[in-house]
This record gives C-alpha cells, sequence and structure tokens, in this order.
C-alpha cells in the first residue's frame, strides 16, 4: 500500500513540474536587425561587426551616415566592431559576455563614436528602433 500511494504522489508531483515548467514562456532572444550610425565626422572604412552569433560586413559609412538593417541570430547591446579611419584600425572589444541579456527580436542602431582617438577605441551607443 505504501508503495502505491509513494508511486501516486511521485507521478502528480512530476506531472506538476511539467505542467509548470512547460507552460512558461520564454523571450524570444532573436533574431534582431542591426544597422551602424556614425556619429563622428571620419568616414569608416571596411566596418565589420560581429555579436558572437554571426558577423556581417558594413563596408564604408560617411559621416552622420547611418546603414540599412542586417539580420543576426542574436545580439547584445556590445559586439566586437572593428573598422578603419584613414587606414588606422578602431576597434570596440567587449570584455565578457556572460551577465549579457540579448537585445530580442528588435530593429537597432548601433551608434558609434570615438572613445579614445589615442588607443583607438570606439565607443557604442544602442538605440531600439523598433520591435521585428
Amino acid at each position: 500500500m505504501k508503495k502505491r500511494k509513494f508511486i501516486f504522489v511521485f507521478l502528480v508531483s512530476l506531472v506538476g513540474i511539467l505542467l509548470v515548467c512547460g507552460c512558461r514562456k520564454k523571450s524570444p532572444e532573436g533574431p534582431t536587425d542591426i544597422r551602424i550610425r556614425n556619429l563622428t565626422t571620419q568616414t569608416f572604412d571596411s566596418v565589420f561587426v560581429d555579436t558572437y552569433f554571426g558577423e556581417q560586413q558594413y563596408g564604408t559609412i560617411q559621416p552622420a551616415a547611418t546603414t540599412d538593417y542586417k539580420r543576426y541570430d542574436k545580439a547584445y547591446r556590445e559586439a566586437y566592431i572593428k573598422l578603419y579611419i584613414k587606414e588606422v584600425k578602431y576597434e570596440l572589444i567587449p570584455v565578457d559576455y556572460t551577465y549579457e541579456i540579448p537585445i530580442g527580436q528588435e530593429k537597432c542602431t548601433y551608434e558609434l563614436s570615438i572613445a579614445d582617438s589615442l588607443n583607438h577605441t570606439l565607443g557604442i551607443h544602442v538605440v531600439l528602433d523598433a520591435p521585428l
């Protein structure tokens, strides 16, 4: 008798756990469409973006110009970005993605500036433009 009761309680608990876990909606982490806006007075050449979940080339971006959107499987508010200004390489190197939350199903703009001209580093500001 005790064995049947144990099995019954176990099965009821298992069904309850499955119902609770199965009903929870997970927020979509992607895709994310990203475009680049050049906030500087310099021309960006060979613009490359790697979100860790995809890589895209944006080519040349004139001062104050904005590119078309490109799709990534997933993206964060920081990405590895490499570009050239007058043949000098500038980069934005994310420290760590461990605690980053994906942007989700959004169209967004990575607004790029020069954070440090001596060390050739970029600054980024992310603008969420619209949901996908």
